[in-house]
């Protein structure tokens, strides 16, 4: 039960430490300490201890290469690198572009020998125009790093880990996951992307698709298109996994997620949760025919499955257009200026959402035979403005159902330690 409630402690400090970084929400200096020790604590210990067993090894496995101290450049410290390095870049400004990365190295800041989040802002990169890092080899991981100025500041062609890094002002894409790729994007923050603050293109090449993603503890804010773009391409039998969880979306001036449907089932699988979308155009926008511009008009021949639960959907225009497959449970629609859901096609489930005040629009254009019941409407969810947390009378608190199963079939289960009380509460964010 112990280690139950402190999984359950991190990541709700995770979700308001998001907040905190992004849009400084949170005025009380004690409690901005106390979220800090909660976040930077756990996440710190782990990475120290990672980070000391891959230093750890024989000098002639493993070694640790130094920027400035013993190489000037971050590009001259890769070359002399070999597969299983650790490059640490010390505090200071820096000007590299198109560093192409053919080994397995680790490149990251001292926050990865001290688990010093503050290291992170003081270790910046200017990409002046360019791409800075094209990853083509697997295990790759680049953490800790300020990187602004650029243009594709990572392009990545194979399965890696992008860690912790503040990625500001890049004139289109701020991570870009190509064919081939893979792995893992978390706890970065990424600001004022004249693109799309994640692009994913896994698929374009059908003999080198990519393998399954995960995106969680990220905060995308101010995206001039879409916090994260996803194309879904026409290969079939691509049956990548992605996992969209735990990350805030705020001001993306198309959308919040993006997927974008070219008219042929995939076999790939969505399963987007716990996530906070907020002003948004949409906060996920299906598109079909391999469509980049939001039209508001959904896509309802996209066939993939979007598992889309307990996540807070907050003044956007609309909340989410939809495929014929989105099994939507748990979240919470609020105050969004167009509508809630609309255009979800026939194999879609609306169960146990809460709407309220989306312009008398709730469902807008929704498939006759789609699955919707027991949800809740004209309820204030009672959200703290700054956090989203429910407030202790909110009509969310244990409001959440488990599983749910359709025609003798299991369709959705949360495990009974990712949530506390009798029921998960509605939306992105528990009562603690």
């Amino acid at each position: 039960m112990f280690a139950v409630l402190i999984r359950i402690i991190k990541k709700q400090a995770s979700i308001l430490i998001n907040l905190l970084l992004c849009n400084s929400v949170l005025k009380n200096t004690r409690m901005k300490n106390f979220l800090l020790l909660l976040y930077i604590f756990p996440f710190a210990a782990t990475c120290q201890d990672a980070s000391q067993a891959s230093l750890t090894s024989s000098p002639e496995e493993k070694k640790l290469l130094r920027v400035p101290s013993q190489y000037a450049r971050i590009a001259e410290a890769v070359q002399h690198a070999n597969a299983g390095d650790t490059i640490i870049i010390s505090p200071g400004n820096y000007t590299e572009k198109n560093i192409k990365l053919n080994k397995p190295v680790i490149i990251s800041s001292e926050w990865k020998l001290t688990g010093d989040t503050g290291i992170i802002n003081k270790t910046c990169i200017n990409a002046d125009s360019s791409t800075l890092f094209k990853v083509y080899a697997e295990g790759v991981e680049i953490s800790g790093l300020k990187m602004i100025n650029g243009n594709h500041l990572m392009e990545i062609y194979a399965k890696s880990r992008i860690m912790y890094n503040h990625i500001v002002n890049d004139k289109t894409d701020g991570i870009s996951f190509e064919s081939g790729a893979g792995g893992y994007i978390a706890y970065n923050l990424i600001e004022n992307s004249g693109d799309d603050g994640i692009d994913i293109d896994i698929g374009e090449n059908p003999k080198n698709i990519g393998s399954d993603v995960v995106v969680e503890y990220n905060t995308i804010s101010n995206s001039h298109d879409d916090g994260m773009e996803i194309r879904l391409y026409s290969s079939s039998h691509q049956n990548v996994r992605y996992e969209i969880r735990n990350n805030l979306f705020l001001g993306s001036r198309n959308d919040g997620i993006q997927l974008i449907s070219y008219n042929t089932n995939t076999g790939k699988v969505f399963t987007i949760h716990h996530n906070i979308f907020k002003g948004c155009n949409a906060a996920l926008g299906c598109m079909e025919g391999a469509k980049t511009v939001e039209d508001l008009n959904g896509s309802p021949q996209m066939d993939e499955r979007v598992y889309f639960y307990n996540n807070s959907i907050i003044e956007n225009n609309i909340a989410a257009t939809g495929g014929n497959n989105i099994i939507a449970i748990n979240n919470i629609i609020y105050n969004n200026r167009i509508g809630g859901f609309k255009r979800f096609g026939k194999n879609s489930v609306i169960v146990n959402n809460l709407f309220f005040k989306n312009n008398n629009a709730d469902f807008i254009e929704v498939n006759p035979a789609i699955t919707a019941f027991e949800n809740i409407f004209h309820k204030d969810p009672l959200l703290d403005k700054d956090t989203f947390t429910p407030g202790t009378k909110s009509p969310c608190i244990d409001k959440g159902i488990k599983n749910l199963v359709l025609k003798n079939q299991s369709l959705f289960e949360i495990s009974a330690d990712a949530f506390m009380g009798s029921a998960p509460d509605l939306g992105a964010v528990e009562l603690n």
